[in-house]
């Protein structure tokens, strides 16, 4: 299994008494980097590095390109993104003003249905067999 575990002990503050609970919480890994995932890539399709490299950055400019164009970039089996927009409520037309009322606009990814249930299938697997890893505090 590739998520790891460990048990974490807190303090209900708030509670009279201050009773300790205890919580499986997730190992929290550093980000992979850029050139291990291309190597990963490159010799799961048998194909160099440069290659593949260059195909990752044109799957990004173009996810970038057509997300802040409007329209969201799916990939079947896999999920989608898209551009999210927070705004704030005008009280008129006239206060309402792209650049006064856009609060901030995110990129973000929906996987689909299969990716969602596969880490959750993952997730419930562990904690209902009890894989954790020991953790000394």
């Amino acid at each position: 299994m590739a998520i790891k575990m460990r048990k974490a002990a807190m303090q209900l503050t708030f509670r009279e008494g201050k009773p300790t609970v205890y919580k499986l919480r997730q190992l929290v890994f550093p980000a992979i980097k850029h050139k291990n995932l291309i190597k990963y890539i490159a010799n799961s399709a048998n194909l160099p590095e440069t290659t593949v490299e260059a195909a990752i950055a044109a799957v990004c400019e173009g996810i970038l390109y057509f997300s802040i164009n409007g329209h969201r970039v799916t990939f079947p089996n896999f999920g989608g993104f898209y551009v999210h927009v927070k705004t704030k409520t005008a009280r008129s037309l006239r206060e309402l003003k792209p650049e006064d009322n856009i609060v901030s606009a995110t990129l973000r990814f929906a996987p689909n249905n299969e990716i969602r249930e596969a880490v959750a299938d993952t997730a419930t697997e562990i904690i209902s067999t009890g894989a954790y890893v020991e953790q000394e505090d």
